[in-house]
């Protein structure tokens, strides 16, 4: 079938139009050159604060950072208790190594996502950096006899050389280690975020199910079909951070010096 253009009627003339409103895209790019702003005061607003939060955020991180390694051999000395109890093991901690390489980019110990406009972040666990730092690419001997792990790194994936940093909690030196694999220090890493990212995800679907089987027993029972599961869907109770960690950390060892009259 043919398609018939009727070109007899003009494009209506907006622009010599007396009552036309709309302006010009020629009009709009001299007042853009002049400095027309093309984003509102309250998104501008909005974009300062969320800066002033990351600064922020890169602040407290750059503190628990600090406090981490300072109190690094009061944690390896709880190594096993902190493995055996999920609100230890299931800690934050992102931000205690660094890494990266050329085109490859930094190491991503964090992961952002949204599930239905509600934004969930998962990152690098505590119980995950200690088995990390169990292999021997991670650990190196210090100086002083002790055992150093790697908390940062740098190289490249083409030619699979690597520089990296390590901290000793027991003389507080930070030894520097060359030559070993960048990629298993980078690739075995971005492997156990995901590891720990499916780890939450199957948390989260375990306890969705639950909360579905308690509505159903409920139902069962007569009860009301409101609320709906979602009022039995729950969480892994308490969260703890670092700082409360160490802090029940020290005042465990404190009881046991006084009890052990020490």
């Amino acid at each position: 079938m043919a398609i018939h253009i009727d070109d007899t009627k003009p494009f209506p003339p907006f622009l010599q139009e007396p009552n036309n409103k709309r302006e010009s895209f020629a009009s709009m790019c001299k007042r853009q050159a002049a400095g027309l702003k093309l984003i509102s005061d309250e998104m501008e607003q909005e974009n300062r604060e969320q800066e002033e939060l990351r600064k922020l955020q890169e602040k407290r991180f750059e503190r628990k950072k600090k406090l981490f390694y300072d109190k690094l051999d009061l944690i390896l000395r709880h190594k096993d208790e902190i493995l055996a109890t999920p609100r230890y093991a299931n800690m934050d901690v992102h931000y205690a190594i660094k890494g990266g390489g050329l085109y490859v980019g930094p190491l991503s110990t964090a992961k952002w996502f949204s599930f239905a406009g509600t934004f969930v972040t998962i990152n690098l666990k505590l119980a995950t950096l200690l088995r990390v730092w169990d292999t021997d690419q991670f650990k190196v001997n210090c100086k002083c006899g002790g055992t150093a792990v790697i908390r940062s790194f740098a190289g490249s994936p083409l030619s699979g050389g690597s520089q990296a940093t390590a901290y000793c909690p027991i003389c507080k030196s930070e030894p520097h280690v060359a030559n070993r694999s960048f990629g298993k220090y980078y690739w075995f890493l971005q492997g156990k975020l995901c590891e720990d990212i499916e780890r939450v995800a199957k948390d989260i679907i375990a306890k969705w199910t639950l909360a579905e089987v308690e509505y159903e027993k409920k139902v069962a029972k007569g009860g009301y079909a409101d609320p709906k599961p979602g009022a039995d869907f729950h969480g892994d109770g308490e969260k703890c951070d670092l700082e409360t960690m160490i802090n029940e950390l020290t005042l465990k060892e404190f009881g046991e010096s006084a009890k052990n009259g020490s």
